[in-house]
């Protein structure tokens, strides 16, 4: 815990308080601030059954038809790169843009669950359970009331931004769960000074750094809060600083995560060369920010309207929004300031770690390759709810916060069904309807060649994991080389097949996409077309798929 003089400051933890007048002062520092916090202590028993359920109800959202949508390409990319064996996986990897340690915790779960759709995405789903908990968990102990930690939990279950990226078997889900552990480890270390927790959140944010590389920009809001808060400890006096053993545990962590990520840093030097010479991501434009924070509250598969008086400010409110409730937390900081420091650097650590990674983002985004999407802040959402969370627990009055609070979680879920019901995943099976309908109907002889990689690797998932064909689908390409985002580290020699397969058979089943790496394959003018199907996929950037049956004449 902290103390404080008659001035407010704050001492080290370590001191020790002999005078009974500044117990007395502590003490009741500490009661004023439970009061502020209102942080009535619910019973043990009770937490955990809010937590049970909390945690049910965001998990079955999450689960919900969750096989129903198609197997997009990212998700394919997992897929098939989990199928190599270890080293080969690793090596592959190296060759892509992301770090290798979700695909390694992913074909230690594939050994027990298999690799069906439902067991790939099941594991995104287990940490976004975990997420949740460890929202209540940091939270709860940042403002230390429990009361903002269960709002938080709540407001993380509902969101319909963290539920879509829980909805893939993808890195997004682990990610986030150990960015708010190694927030809660850092905390934890800062008012505790033990060594032990300085090196868990040591091994905590080198684990984040395997994860995916946007939490460079998270582990970097942490390194400005920790620097942040030395440097008000010392009024930033050079030789106090180093006096300081907070300082020198601080500067061991960094060093030690530092080693842990240098056998991969020749790895991520050659990754991110290939980023800023060619990647997909398009440049920030003008309405990229407020879209962004759009979607964060009231998720769209579509980009919002920015056409009409009205529909502009609707876009805007978001972001105006966000801003807003960024400066009452400041506001709340220099309040809080005058009577708990520990909440005081907390709320720091929440505003920090919400608005770091955008800035940096930008700014990279601005100097070079655009860095700038979407899904890549899903880690900074978690500080921006939480911020949220903790600003509904500090309206003073018990009706209007019970009430406000009532509405901000039914908007949430509201938010999540419209998109749910936007989405129509029923009526867009995608990938997966067109597998099936093409084994449905294959004779004996017939073959299936796909035009396009952003495609193909989702059909080789379906006819690997549901069916037992004897062959396995081919990827039409004259080259036989594809690009690194373009699924180059997972093919292999037998995937691909060239102009030859228009006089090896008779019968061919060709998949086209009309989506993002659209191709459109023409047999030569000696092939009937006898039949063609359209499956829609869910998201917009998908398109459709097109199966069409040729035969030779």
């Amino acid at each position: 815990m902290f103390v404080f003089n008659s001035l407010n400051l704050p001492y080290f933890h370590d001191r020790v308080i002999t005078s009974k007048t500044k117990q007395a002062k502590y003490h009741n520092y500490l009661r004023i601030n439970q009061k502020l916090l209102f942080n009535r202590n619910m019973p043990r028993q009770s937490i955990i059954i809010f937590l049970i359920i909390i945690s049910i109800v965001g998990v079955g959202l999450r689960s919900y038809e969750l096989t129903a949508r198609s197997l997009w390409f990212d998700e394919a990319f997992s897929w098939r790169l989990i199928q190599f064996p270890f080293s080969e996986m690793i090596a592959r990897d190296a060759t892509d843009v992301h770090p290798p340690l979700y695909y390694i915790l992913l074909k230690l779960w594939s050994v027990i669950f298999a690799t069906s759709l439902i067991s790939l995405r099941s594991f995104s789903v287990l940490f976004a359970g975990f997420t949740i908990l460890a929202g209540y968990l940091f939270t709860s102990y940042a403002m230390r009331s429990q009361l903002a930690g269960i709002i938080a939990a709540v407001l993380l279950a509902l969101s319909g931004f963290q539920i879509q990226f829980a909805w893939e078997a993808r890195m997004y889900t682990v990610g986030t769960f150990l960015v708010l552990l190694s927030s809660w480890l850092l905390l934890r270390a800062l008012r505790r000074h033990s060594t032990a927790n300085w090196v868990l959140y040591a091994l905590s944010i080198s684990a984040l750094s395997y994860i995916h590389y946007y939490a460079f920009f998270s582990i970097a809001a942490q390194a400005l809060f920790i620097g942040g808060y030395i440097i008000v400890l010392t009024k930033g006096r050079l030789g106090e600083i180093l006096q300081l053993r907070i300082f020198w545990l601080a500067t061991g962590s960094f060093i030690l995560a530092v080693t842990l990520f240098i056998p991969w840093l020749p790895t991520f030097l050659s990754q991110n060369s290939q980023v800023q010479e060619s990647y997909w991501i398009p440049g920030i434009g003008g309405w990229s920010i407020p879209d962004t924070f759009y979607r964060m509250f009231a998720p769209t598969s579509g980009i919002p309207n920015h056409t009409g008086v009205g529909w502009i400010l609707l876009a805007m409110l978001p972001v105006a929004a966000t801003c807003l409730g960024w400066l009452l937390l400041i506001l709340l900081i220099k309040r809080s300031s005058n009577t708990a420091s520990s909440v005081y650097d907390a709320t720091w650590l929440i505003f920090l770690s919400g608005t770091i990674p955008f800035v940096i983002s930008i700014i990279l985004s601005f100097l070079g390759q655009s860095l700038y999407q979407d899904r890549f802040f899903v880690f900074a959402h978690l500080f921006i709810i939480i911020g949220l969370a903790v600003l509904l627990s500090r309206i003073p009055i018990r009706s209007i916060r019970i009430g406000v609070i009532t509405i901000v979680f039914a908007g949430f879920f509201f938010a999540f069904t419209s998109y749910w019901s936007e989405l129509g995943i029923k009526a867009k099976p995608g990938a997966r309807r067109a597998t099936e309908t093409m084994v449905n109907q294959l004779e004996p002889e017939d073959k299936i060649i796909v035009s396009s990689p952003f495609i193909y690797f989702s059909i080789l998932h379906y006819i690997n994991e549901d069916y037992d064909l004897g062959f396995e689908p081919k990827l039409y390409s004259e080259s036989g080389q594809l690009s690194h985002f373009a699924g180059g580290p997972i093919l292999i020699n037998k995937d691909v097949i060239g102009p030859e397969v228009f006089n090896q058979n008779s019968s061919l089943w060709v998949v086209d996409t009309t989506g993002f790496g659209s191709s459109k394959l023409s047999p030569p003018q000696n092939w009937q077309l006898l039949s063609s199907e359209v499956f829609p996929e869910v998201f917009t950037h998908q398109g459709e798929v097109i199966i069409n049956h040729y035969k030779k004449n």
